[in-house]
């Protein structure tokens, strides 16, 4: 569903990415957006999600010895990227985080800030996207793996055969688009989350398929650095900076290559870069209104193919059935409040088995699991009709 609005400043969000070879303090950059101020002068709350596994925790001693109560930041691990999805939902959708166990279970502990109140987090901090990428792609050549058993099946092959067809697979053409499109829905589900967000990965040689003289294809590096990690990680992110380790100068910079905050000019080199530069792009802004774009590319796709369907079938201008509904102005449209009785009706009639089956469905689908604070009527009609289904 399309969305729209006046032309007119709305409150700027940082939307960063951080990309370098290792040891080129990207870790320490991401993280000072701890120091940053929310409105009301207080420091912001950040969630970080480590998949390097440890790559904040060698900082915290020195956070705090600058004055940072590490109460307002909340460190998960993981190198799931269905996971990192599901806690952009959570902070997208206010929910409460939990505290977790040893086994990564929900604890009945709701994880509370330096004031201790529900944490909320102002930035989301993704330091690893390399990893992401990586897990991702192994989850993949599983699933292929699986589809070769299939074939093999089907083609009744055995013995050494069999074996070969199943653990020689590979990932094909579509496989990669998946993989890509995943790296566009992150992204995009980061700045629908209505907090500011960076994502950090390593850097990889960018590379392009040459044809030499024999006709053949042979990849050649540029000689250009690109993130390493999705491809296309950094199409839609409104600020890319390359660190890196200058040897004359020996010390840490940054290469500008693209800023659309206008803080630093494209091109720009950074000695000794700092990230509370960007908190004057928030501070510009900070008496606008919200307004924050709704990721629908996975809806988007399903209205294309619904689409496509409807045009390879011959049904493109079948007249539209009016729902009566619509029609019926008698009707009155429900409340939030109407919506969250409902949810709670729905959830009471089920059993524990049940509850835990339908909080998986609903995390997957990135739809919220506590309702308290969910006033968006379309969110809470999507958790209805997905608990109905």
């Amino acid at each position: 569903m399309a969305k729209g609005r006046k032309a007119k400043q709305a409150k700027t969000k940082l939307n960063m990415i951080i990309y370098g070879d290792t040891f080129t303090g990207k870790t320490t950059l991401a993280s000072q957006i701890a120091y940053y101020k929310r409105e009301d002068g207080t420091p912001f709350r950040v969630l970080y999600i480590d998949a390097e596994t440890g790559g904040l925790d060698s900082y915290l001693d020195d956070m705090e010895a600058a004055g940072i109560n590490l109460d307002n930041i909340y460190i998960l691990y993981t190198q799931s990227l269905t996971e990192v999805r599901q806690y952009i939902a959570k902070v997208k959708n206010h929910e409460d985080l939990y505290e977790l166990d040893e086994d990564g279970n929900e604890t009945d502990e709701i994880v509370k800030d330096a004031y201790g109140e529900p944490f909320r987090a102002d930035a989301i901090i993704v330091d690893g996207a390399t990893i992401l990428n990586l897990t991702t792609q192994s989850g993949l050549v599983e699933f292929s793996k699986k589809r070769n058993k299939v074939k093999a099946d089907k083609a009744g092959l055995l013995g050494d055969e069999r074996l070969v067809k199943i653990e020689g697979a590979g990932l094909e053409i579509k496989d990669w688009s998946t993989i890509k499109f995943k790296g566009q829905d992150l992204i995009l589900d980061l700045m629908s989350s209505g907090v500011n967000c960076i994502t950090t990965c390593r850097e990889a040689d960018e590379k392009i398929s040459v044809k030499t003289d024999d006709g053949q294809f042979q990849s050649v590096a540029t000689g250009r650095k690109i993130p390493d990690g999705f491809k296309g990680l950094d199409y839609n992110t409104n600020t890319v900076l390359r660190t890196f380790f200058d040897k004359e100068t020996g010390q840490i910079c940054a290469e500008v290559e693209k800023d659309r905050t206008h803080i630093h000019k494209k091109g720009e080199i950074i000695e000794d870069p700092s990230l509370l530069d960007w908190q004057a792009a928030l501070d510009r802004t900070k008496d606008k209104e919200e307004f924050v774009i709704k990721n629908d590319l996975v809806k988007a796709v399903e209205v294309e193919q619904d689409l496509y369907a409807k045009e390879v079938l011959g049904r493109v201008g079948d007249p539209v059935v009016e729902d009566a509904t619509d029609s019926d102005n008698t009707s009155t449209s429900p409340t939030p409040d109407d919506l969250r009785k409902e949810i709670v009706s729905i959830k009471n009639s089920l059993s524990p088995v049940a509850k835990k089956s339908l909080k998986e469905k609903l995390e997957a689908k990135g739809l919220p699991t506590a309702y308290k604070n969910v006033n968006d009527i379309s969110v809470l009609q999507e958790v209805i009709e997905t608990m109905k289904n």
